[in-house]
């Protein structure tokens, strides 16, 4: 009977037991599988789950670009831009789908690697920038220059993407990025000046299914995790105005990664 339930998926572990020792015996080995099934079934639900919330993003980005190509369809040197601009996205989703076939086999966590940070937020406030400004908003890009950290371009894009979009969603006024060097970690800031994140939602922000207006619940939780695995960690560092921070491992002049403790 539980081998016939676990033939046609059904991977809930029965627990019955039949008062032989043998039988019994074997129920228990047959419920071990199936709990092994259960937690394999879930965990690729939820990888499924999130390649989709992570692949939403470029592809967010990428029509962006293709409304813009649109709207200056009579203007040849912007569509000729814009063009390349979409090009570069169809990219970065192609990079976006390797990373997540590399999470799936566990080897993002050895690909984290010193890079320009200033390379990343470009990239990202130049994608956003068209999104921010027809919603009548500004998008600044300040502090720091020139520094570098740990991490991985598309992980790290990812990361600040979220962010992005979760105070285009959710926030009001002017965004900005800013990064700093602190002691012990490069911090990339991004705040507004909307409402924020009221008391009941801010200590759980970050928990999967989480949400404030309708949204996915998962946007948070991804960005935490893909930081995370990059060796940094993404916290809310003011719920109101909302300002969240990346904290990222600093990486010396000669690229070595600087040993002080966590991000």
């Amino acid at each position: 009977m539980i081998a016939e339930r676990l033939g046609s998926g059904d991977a809930r572990p029965s627990k019955h037991r039949y008062g032989i020792q043998e039988l019994d015996r074997v129920a228990e080995v047959l419920d071990r599988s199936a709990t092994r099934i259960s937690d394999l079934l879930s965990r690729e639900r939820e990888f499924a789950t999130d390649a989709s919330h992570q692949l939403r993003t470029p592809l967010t980005g990428l029509t962006m670009r293709l409304e813009e190509i649109v709207e200056a369809a009579d203007q040849p040197d912007i569509v000729r831009e814009e063009g390349e601009a979409a090009i570069v996205q169809a990219e970065r989703l192609t990079a976006v789908i390797d990373e997540l076939l590399a999470a799936a086999r566990r080897q993002r966590h050895a690909q984290a690697r010193p890079i320009d940070i200033d390379t990343v937020l470009v990239q990202q406030v130049t994608e956003w920038e068209p999104a921010f400004r027809r919603a009548g908003r500004k998008l600044v890009l300040d502090g720091d220059r020139g520094l570098r950290a740990m991490a991985t371009p598309g992980g790290l894009g990812q990361v600040v993407s979220s962010l992005l979009e979760n105070s285009l969603e959710h926030g009001d006024g002017p965004v900005v990025v800013s990064t700093s060097k602190g002691e012990k970690s490069i911090v990339i800031e991004v705040g507004d000046q909307g409402p924020g994140i009221p008391d009941d939602l801010a200590a759980k922000v970050f928990e999967r299914n989480v949400s404030g207006r309708g949204g996915t619940g998962l946007g948070l939780t991804l960005a935490r995790a893909l930081a995370a695995a990059d060796g940094g960690r993404l916290e809310l560092v003011r719920p109101r105005p909302a300002v969240f921070a990346i904290f990222l491992l600093p990486v010396d002049g000669n690229g070595r990664r600087v040993v002080s403790g966590p991000a």
